[in-house]
């Protein structure tokens, strides 16, 4: 088999179910230890109807180069690629990384072939309890580069629980917010729940993914997610989020985004009867 092709996506009247940050292959970080564990997942999403799944797993230039890291894809993805031929699964499986920041990243040799399916979108990911002082520097590297880094998850990150506001600056200087359909659907507990709602009304919130990592707790579900969405916001916003914003990243293309919008305190006291 040859390497992993780069997928264009054409719309023609069907949706597309698009998961752009997935840890499907086995043995690979902290995602499924086993390939029976990585079909499982293959098969949950075909049952969520997901079509296209981007294999993001963890890079951390301490501990390997980028050059490592797409070998060791490129060898999971022909493994995965057999199976999933032999079992006649019908879904497409693109490149990407969920790349930890660190203060020179921009300068990484090599950066621009960590993005989903060769486009300049590029999943970054924030350390879970605290922003560093570097983030905005390398927001403003990134964006001189070329690169749109989507910021993964953000609605768990401690600071922005407690401060959904941090985040704005980030967006305002052009990165896009990802967040998780778990934390949608309750499964990380209220506060998350709450934030990502708050991050989706002030525009500081562009793509839904599941960060899934197995096929128990936190595996590749997407329905429960839409409909929740679909209560909140209605079908003509959460199709933006789940279909167009996607397709869009997917193909290298350029989408036009609303200004994010600075919280009030009276939203965040507001929210805290709502949930």
């Amino acid at each position: 088999m040859g390497k992993a092709k780069r997928a264009g996506i054409k719309r023609e009247g069907l949706s597309i179910v698009l998961d752009l940050h997935c840890h499907l292959f086995p043995d690979t970080d902290d995602g499924p230890a086993t390939m029976d564990e990585t079909l499982s997942m293959l098969y949950i999403a075909k049952e969520e109807n997901i079509d296209v799944i981007a294999a993001t797993h963890h890079y951390m230039e301490e501990r390997q180069t980028v050059a490592e890291y797409l070998a060791l894809w490129e060898e999971k993805y022909e493994q995965v690629q057999e199976f999933i031929k032999a079992e006649d699964i019908d879904l497409d499986i693109v490149m990407g990384a969920e790349v930890l920041i660190s203060p020179f990243l921009a300068q990484l040799e090599g950066l621009e072939s960590l993005c989903i399916n060769g486009s300049r979108y590029l999943l970054v990911e924030l350390p879970m309890l605290d922003i560093p002082q570097y983030t905005e520097d390398v927001i403003y590297a990134l964006r001189l580069k070329g690169i749109t880094p989507i910021i993964a998850h953000p609605e768990r990150n401690h600071r922005i629980i407690k401060d959904s506001n941090l985040l704005h600056p980030l967006i305002e200087m052009g990165a896009l917010g990802q967040v998780n359909t778990s934390s949608i659907t309750g499964l990380y507990g209220r506060k998350i729940r709450k934030c990502v709602r708050i991050l989706l009304e002030h525009n500081m919130a562009h793509l839904i993914a599941t960060d899934a990592h197995s096929p128990r707790t936190r595996s590749p579900r997407f329905k429960k997610a839409v409909t929740q969405l679909e209560k909140w916001f209605g079908r003509e916003y959460s199709k933006v989020l789940l279909d167009e914003n996607p397709i869009s990243v997917l193909n290298d293309v350029l989408f036009i985004r609303e200004p994010p919008i600075k919280i009030r305190r009276k939203t965040l006291l507001f929210r805290r009867k709502a949930f």
